[in-house]
């Protein structure tokens, strides 16, 4: 990946579109108790499998959290704070969780995505999120791609094949990080795959 990083700093943050942290209150047998959570957008994502390639399709991105995370635990990694994840997106454009995978499929990667099949529904930062997020698979190949892909707005988002060879080898590599989410799709696909 071409992109350079630099002239990272940690800001205050006053306001944002995509969170809004409040703290909740409640009882709890009896005690009155806080809990400081972020409101944030519920999430789609879709696992794809390149039926020419053989491979699972992911996005490669730069995650300022994950680098900051890493940072601060004195972790060092060829590619500190990229991460490997499924294609996806947030709910925010007021479409359906269909449509938003679907466009967020040719924004990412490039392809236009006829049938997706869901495979579940989970919910994500149980500590303080608890958003919704709705993951799909669908199979792809090259008659499909309409674009290069890459993101919007400057997201630079790069396609990373993993051939379904290689991919439990990919599944236990510590240095490329990756969400909890991912490995549970890889592991359906080969459950109802048998591969």
């Amino acid at each position: 990946m071409d992109t350079i990083i630099e002239d990272i700093e940690i800001l205050g943050l006053k306001e944002s579109k995509f969170i809004r942290p409040y703290r909740l209150g409640y009882k709890m047998d009896g005690v009155k108790r806080y809990w400081d959570c972020v409101h944030v957008h519920s999430s789609v994502s879709v696992l794809l499998y390149h039926e020419e390639q053989d491979a699972f399709l992911l996005v490669k991105q730069f995650r300022p959290a994950v680098w900051y995370n890493l940072q601060k635990e004195g972790e060092k990694y060829e590619d500190m704070g990229y991460t490997y994840e499924l294609c996806a997106g947030l709910m925010d454009k007021g479409l359906s969780e269909e449509e938003t995978i679907k466009e967020e499929a040719i924004e990412e990667v490039g392809f236009r995505l006829d049938q997706v099949e869901k495979i579940a529904v989970t919910h994500g930062a149980l500590g303080f999120g608890g958003n919704k997020q709705t993951m799909f698979f669908a199979k792809i190949n090259e008659s499909m791609r309409v674009s290069k892909g890459g993101g919007i707005d400057g997201e630079k988002i790069e396609s990373v094949y993993i051939k379904i060879s290689h991919a439990r080898e990919f599944m236990r590599d510590e240095k490329k990080v990756k969400a909890p989410g991912l490995l549970f799709a890889f592991m359906w696909f080969f459950d109802k795959f048998s591969k």
